[in-house]
């Protein structure tokens, strides 16, 4: 039973990988800070507690011992339970083809698609101030948006029916100068791009979405993306690692490099390019570390009221045997063999590849990040979450 249920999970994991793959190429209005404010005395850091002795710490060393040793991962682990760290440890290199300066916890990495996670509860706290209505049409926010029957809601859930700006971009736009969230529009507008279907009647995961919903936040907090995530989560939460991507930025922080690998060239670094300067659906830079406090703040609803919360992990669409995950608002949800709904997430690009578990019934918390990505891990990650602790 064991065994079954580790195949299932890894099979689910490697299905959405492909998926991911797949679609992976596949300040008009002011606002008061005060309703904006998080209580910055509450520090999610002094909260971390580490048990590093315990049976889970040796079972998850020796299956990240192995992986390594086939040359199945190069990162960093951090896995938790009741909020408590009890295996917290990096293997490899932030720099992997010259083998220097070896990973540690501080070492930032690129988390990609994790990313939208963050995106989502950035909407959601705006919502949860009244300062913004998630079935309000997009058109509220942003009056260019160029369809008039799409909402902030299906942004959110990946049921607009919006194309994927990275394929649309590929022949429209110089690949010399830096994209923003701002050209999407004229991007589509040129490309006389439509919907791909009647928004809200089926899913479909797509960049777009998430990179219009951090424009959203701009509008309606009279702030760039950056400062508004930078005060809002990541200073409340003490994520000192963490930052949204800026070329200028990354010179400022212990950093890895993303790497491919080809039998032919050996291993070769993903640099960034135009599509990096698109934000929202991507784009964050952060450690293990940070993001568990991310995790735990999920817990608590100073940061974010609960019924809000509890409307983010709830699917779209209802989960049965037949269809085994959905997407609620900014985080993927499936169920265990027990009927209870697992919160996640993953992210895949330019060399990174990451995984963030948020089992909030068990307080169960898995993160991943990998600076290698044509690296099969999905059967790692079953194998931690069913080994018992």
């Amino acid at each position: 039973m064991k065994n079954h249920s580790i195949k299932i999970f890894t099979l689910l994991l490697l299905l959405l990988g492909i998926v991911s793959c797949l679609t992976l190429f596949a300040k008009t209005i002011s606002v008061q800070n005060e309703y904006l404010e998080y209580d910055s005395k509450t520090d999610f850091s002094e909260r971390i507690e580490t048990n590093s002795d315990s049976l889970k710490n040796a079972q998850i060393h020796e299956i990240l011992t192995a992986a390594f040793k086939k040359g199945q991962f190069n990162g960093h682990v951090l896995y938790a339970e009741q909020g408590k760290i009890l295996y917290n440890a990096s293997f490899g290199y932030a720099d992997i083809r010259h083998r220097k300066q070896p990973l540690t916890d501080s070492t930032v990495f690129q988390i990609a698609s994790t990313s939208k996670p963050f995106t989502a509860i950035a909407i959601l706290k705006l919502y949860q101030a009244k300062l913004l209505d998630i079935d309000a049409p997009v058109k509220t926010y942003l009056p260019d948006f160029l369809y008039d029957n799409v909402t902030v809601k299906q942004l959110l859930q990946h049921r607009s029916g919006l194309a994927n700006y990275i394929y649309e971009a590929t022949n429209k736009w110089d690949s010399r100068k830096i994209m923003t969230n701002r050209d999407i529009t004229p991007i589509l507008a040129k490309s006389k791009s439509r919907l791909c279907f009647t928004p809200g009647t089926r899913f479909q995961y797509c960049n777009t979405n998430y990179a219009y919903l951090a424009l959203i936040v701009e509008v309606v907090s009279g702030q760039s993306f950056r400062k508004y995530m930078q005060k809002e989560i990541f200073d409340p939460l003490g994520m000192q690692h963490t930052f949204i991507y800026a070329p200028t930025l990354v010179d400022d922080y212990e950093m890895s490099k993303g790497y491919d690998f080809t039998r032919k060239s050996g291993y070769y670094e993903r640099r960034n390019d135009y599509l990096d300067g698109v934000v929202g659906d991507k784009g964050i830079y952060t450690t293990a570390t940070d993001l568990f406090l991310f995790d735990q703040a999920l817990y608590d609803s100073s940061f974010i009221a609960s019924d809000i919360l509890e409307m983010a992990f709830t699917p779209a669409q209802e989960i049965t045997e037949k269809h085994s995950y959905d997407y609620g608002l900014g985080f993927r949800v499936r169920q265990d063999e027990d009927g209870n709904d697992i919160i996640y997430h993953h992210g895949w690009w330019k060399g990174y590849r990451s995984y963030f578990i948020h089992d909030y019934h068990s307080q169960r918390t898995l993160i991943w990040l990998n600076n290698r990505s044509n690296v099969t891990i999905a059967p790692y990650i079953g194998q931690i979450m069913q080994s018992n602790a």
